[in-house]
């Protein structure tokens, strides 16, 4: 098993952009956490913080700031856009595209987290279901999602 003795630097380069958004030690949980799927073969939350030593934390740290951490998801959002609009290859360009996308995706049981009766149209019924919609942006050079939510079923 390899271990991680630093941050890659890809991490450390671009980890500034998220100073805003996490506290000190938040901040390093996220580059923990960011660092993990780059180096790791078990990309999960115990196999990441089995290979970290540098800035080594118990689990339950990373488990926290992925599920109970104050940071707002819309900011990191906001700073990861920002950071994608300075890069000259990753910036939204005239001849870009915009598309949208919802996935019905059908469960069997209620007992699921944000779960919702929507209407499918496939099979014209209402089932439980999640239904991620997602605008993601691509040109020539590449593509990238913006944005992400979970229709509720509510309008």
């Amino acid at each position: 098993m390899l271990a991680l003795v630093e941050f890659p630097t890809i991490v450390q380069h671009y980890a500034p952009w998220f100073e805003p958004v996490f506290s000190s030690q938040s901040l390093i949980q996220f580059q923990r956490y960011l660092s993990g799927p780059i180096v790791s073969e078990n990309k999960t939350v115990d196999g990441i913080n089995r290979i970290v030593v540098i800035e080594s934390r118990n689990q339950s740290s990373l488990n926290r700031l992925l599920t109970e951490s104050p940071f707002s998801e819309a900011a990191l959002n906001r700073q990861r856009l920002a950071l994608l609009d300075s890069l000259e290859g990753t910036r939204i360009k005239p001849k870009g595209v915009l598309s949208v996308d919802d996935t019905l995706l059908t469960h069997y049981g209620q007992h699921f987290d944000e779960i919702a009766y929507l209407y499918d149209h496939v099979k014209e019924r209402y089932t439980w279901a999640h239904n991620p919609v997602s605008l993601h942006y691509s040109d020539d050079q590449t593509d990238y999602p913006l944005y992400f939510q979970l229709e509720s079923g509510e309008f």
